[in-house]
């Protein structure tokens, strides 16, 4: 019973805390449409140790960068999503083979980012590696508790 309430509370501290981000980042630039500036800036600044907040590698709303990079945005939405699904899911179980794949995925783009610093891998691309990342960030996290519940 308590490994139960245990998992059930981790993972709603791992979905308040990505809503957290994703809220608050997504009402930054509409904030600053509403000419409520003192509070957009103050979002974004919550959010400035998090991220790098460039500008160029962030979605707009309403002619305003959100206060999370592509991928850090889609991490936590993968994050939350994922966290969600724990909640709701007795056992999310994923083949080892597409876990790989997501794996690799993330491996290579960040190290043709890192390496290139010539070539850009766009937005879209971006937060979908973010996603990635979020997605394996819990699936890794389930099966450390999963390993934890059988030791015990």
């Amino acid at each position: 019973m308590i490994k139960k309430q245990f998992k059930v509370f981790i993972f709603c501290v791992f979905t308040i805390y990505s809503l957290f981000f994703i809220i608050g980042s997504t009402f930054a630039p509409i904030m600053a449409h509403l000419h409520k500036y003192d509070l957009s800036a103050r979002l974004t600044a919550l959010y400035m140790f998090s991220c790098h907040q460039r500008p160029d590698r962030s979605f707009w709303i309403f002619n305003y960068p959100i206060a999370l990079c592509c991928r850090c945005y889609g991490f936590y939405i993968g994050t939350a999503i994922t966290s969600l699904l724990s909640l709701l899911i007795n056992e999310i179980k994923i083949n080892i083979k597409i876990i790989i794949i997501m794996f690799l995925i993330v491996i290579f783009d960040l190290a043709v980012n890192y390496f290139n610093k010539n070539y850009n891998t766009g937005n879209f691309v971006r937060f979908t590696v973010g996603l990635i990342m979020g997605t394996l960030f819990i699936l890794i996290v389930n099966q450390i508790a999963k390993i934890r519940r059988e030791k015990i």
